[in-house]
């Protein structure tokens, strides 16, 4: 493939992730309430949406992306892609078809995740990530876990209908199974997260890309 086409594929791809991360975003926002930002769904999807855009602003300006972008947006991308298989695995089965059929749910469940996933696969540069760069990726679904059950327990807002009451997702319900079951779980899916980002790091790692921007 050309340099050119190669280019001009990869910031349309840029573009549609950051659109569609927005839209589904603001779609959740408008239909569930503002609460929904104390999910990990909808700061991820915000996330996604704002770093393509800030990656679409960088190439406008400086032509080009440096390692430590290329590095943050692994970050990024791992991010995200637990959003999809968490929600996948974990919620989707809880979830009524009207739950699931929505577009709302597709864009920020399904198509951000692993659209985000795909993109860094094929348009990112190879040999950008740091030995410990996974686990510093790790720290923010863990700094999410933290900080979320904080809330809810000196706050005890309610998340809409949401049946867990104040907790974001059932596995950080401490109500419901304990300060050891949700360690037990976040410890887990936070295992899962350092597997998959060192998955990423070997496969971007392990291979020449030198035509990649």
């Amino acid at each position: 493939m050309k340099r050119a086409t190669f280019l001009k594929a990869s910031l349309i791809s840029k573009g549609i992730i950051a659109t569609c991360a927005i839209v589904g975003f603001l779609m959740q926002m408008t239909l569930h309430g503002w609460h929904g930002l104390r999910y990990y769904t909808n700061q991820s999807n915000l996330l996604v949406g704002l770093f393509m855009v800030y990656l679409l602003l960088k190439y406008r300006k400086d032509g080009h992306w440096s390692k430590m972008d290329l590095r943050l947006k692994g970050g990024v991308t791992v991010a995200i892609l637990l959003t999809g298989l968490v929600y996948h695995f974990m919620l989707a089965p809880q979830k009524t078809a009207e739950e699931f059929w929505t577009i709302e749910n597709f864009l920020s469940h399904y198509i951000v995740p692993f659209g985000t996933l795909l993109d860094c696969i094929v348009f990112d540069k190879g040999h950008c990530y740091k030995w410990y760069d996974p686990f510093t990726w790790t720290l923010l679904p863990l700094v999410y876990a933290i900080v979320s059950v904080a809330i809810a327990l000196i706050t005890r807002i309610p998340i809409g209908n949401n049946k867990d009451g104040p907790f974001p997702y059932f596995f950080l319900n401490v109500d419901k199974y304990g300060f050891v079951g949700v360690l037990q779980y976040c410890l887990g899916l936070a295992v899962a997260f350092l597997i998959g980002s060192y998955i990423l790091f070997v496969f971007k790692n392990g291979f020449k890309t030198k035509e990649r921007l």
